[in-house]
């Protein structure tokens, strides 16, 4: 064995420790990300931390008019509406997502952050109704329907392989 072989050995070897160190890294991160390193182009940078573009929008949104609604009575419309909005402001999302398991359109960080800055007041109205009236349907029909929605397509996006989130997809369709 020549000198060169055992540098190659050794470089091979210190590659595959860092790629390790690289993937538990990544793995430690998934709580706040939800994207392996190859899909952080759906994230955001907030102090050097991978941050889900999706979550950041929606739950700073979704929290932001639950509390409004619950302690001090505001809402971003009137009570009334409550039914239909809640169910009619979870539709755009929920065909994005959607589109995106079925492989129909490839990603985009501006469409998503529209839909989820659509979706994000919807659900924190549901969540202060529900606060407020424990068993509301304005909270539950929605999140029963859309998230047995959102799980199934999931699954038919995971297991067809054209998923948003499928390894496939990020080499076929460019983000």
């Amino acid at each position: 064995m020549s000198r060169a072989d055992v540098d190659a050995a050794f470089a091979e070897v210190a590659a595959r420790r860092q790629a390790e160190d690289d993937h538990m890294a990544a793995r430690r991160a998934l709580w706040r990300t939800h994207h392996w390193p190859e899909r952080y182009d759906r994230c955001v940078t907030v102090r050097g931390v991978h941050v889900c573009r999706r979550c950041t929008w929606f739950y700073s949104i979704a929290f932001t008019v639950a509390a409004l609604g619950l302690i001090f009575g505001i809402s971003p419309w009137p009570d009334a509406w409550d039914w239909p909005l809640v169910w009619l402001l979870s539709i755009p999302a929920t065909l994005e997502f959607i589109g995106g398991e079925l492989g129909l359109y490839r990603y985009d960080a501006r469409r998503q952050a529209i839909v989820t800055a659509i979706l994000a007041p919807a659900v924190g109205r549901g969540i202060a109704v529900e606060l407020q009236d424990q068993g509301s349907w304005t909270f539950w029909g929605p999140v029963l329907v859309f998230g047995t929605t959102w799980f199934v397509f999931a699954v038919i996006g995971w297991f067809r392989k054209s998923g948003q989130y499928s390894s496939e997809t990020s080499a076929r369709i460019p983000s």
